[in-house]
């Protein structure tokens, strides 16, 4: 079975991103975004500032996209071009927040209320997987 890459997507580095981070890396996603990955130090403007080429490319290099919409839910311009990219090129789309008329029409997209319920259903789905051991301890 191939690995789960997952580009994490979010209009700022929020606690909810950073826990969300780790929550699907414990659960043995791949996660290949790194701008939440920059020093503390770093001015909390640059998080805002990084949907670009480089960020496109290295979204496009995973299978799914996970948007956390953040405080509000209040989803931005960046966000909904973002989830339109990757749809646009067959990857699956996690919509944390409330859902924007039309992108959640997609069959592709699955829209959740709050990160609780996404860490339920997609979390939870990860440590329901039968992994290589469990198979050899069936045969």
């Amino acid at each position: 079975m191939p690995e789960e890459t997952i580009y994490l997507e979010a209009p700022d580095r929020t606690q909810d991103v950073l826990t969300m981070k780790w929550t699907l890396r414990s659960a043995g996603y791949d996660i290949r975004s790194t701008w939440h990955e920059d020093d503390v130090n770093t001015s909390p403007l640059s998080f805002g500032n990084h949907w670009n080429a480089r960020g496109v490319k290295r979204m496009l290099s995973c299978n799914s996209l996970v948007v956390i919409c953040g405080a509000g839910d209040k989803s931005t311009p960046e966000l909904a071009m973002m989830a339109g990219v990757a749809l646009a090129r067959g990857m699956g789309v996690f919509w944390v927040g409330a859902p924007v008329k039309g992108l959640c029409d997609f069959p592709a997209v699955q829209q959740f209320n709050t990160l609780i319920d996404f860490e339920k259903q997609i979390v939870g789905r990860a440590y329901s997987r039968p992994t290589a051991m469990d198979a050899s301890l069936a045969a």
